[in-house]
């Protein structure tokens, strides 16, 4: 991912993008639109749905529209964990400092999932993370049939 979300504390910039984005109102390119955004930038030769850059909308007048600010609730939806753990702790840790988060307006943040149950992050959540049992997996090597599992990992080597 390129803004908002990265894998297991890899990249704090990418939360950075989305941070000052959407709470700074900054970012490479200003649209009318989320539709002209995302047609604007899926055009670029190396765009794909993981590697948009950072963009705002923004009013007649060149002003952001709908940026977070003090008061505002804000809700995280993903079912991926390790895609949303660096985000709440961004969102919710008072003395987060992996990046300059100035100002950090007061908000109401809740995930769809508590994504770290360790951590108890994030503090509000919708829904209890669902127990994961009798999967289809478990259920074929109970019965002696043989299977194979592979991971979605891409692992690139350069000499």
């Amino acid at each position: 991912m390129y803004v908002t979300m990265d894998r297991y504390e890899n990249d704090w910039d990418v939360v950075k993008r989305d941070w000052d984005a959407q709470v700074l109102e900054e970012a490479p390119y200003k649209f009318k639109s989320a539709l002209e955004a995302v047609k604007t930038l899926r055009a670029q030769p190396k765009a794909n749905d993981q590697y948009l850059p950072p963009f705002v909308i923004v009013d007649d007048s060149g002003k952001a529209v709908g940026p977070v600010l003090d008061g505002d609730a804000v809700v995280t939806i993903n079912f991926r964990a390790d895609r949303m753990v660096m985000l709440a702790k961004a969102l919710e840790y008072a003395d987060f400092n992996n990046f300059d988060r100035v100002p950090v307006p007061e908000i109401r943040y809740a995930g769809m999932l508590q994504y770290d149950g360790e951590l108890k992050l994030p503090n509000r959540y919708l829904v209890s993370t669902p127990e994961i049992n009798r999967t289809s997996g478990e259920y074929l090597v109970k019965n002696g049939i043989r299977t194979f599992a592979c991971r979605q990992v891409l692992y690139v080597f350069q000499p």
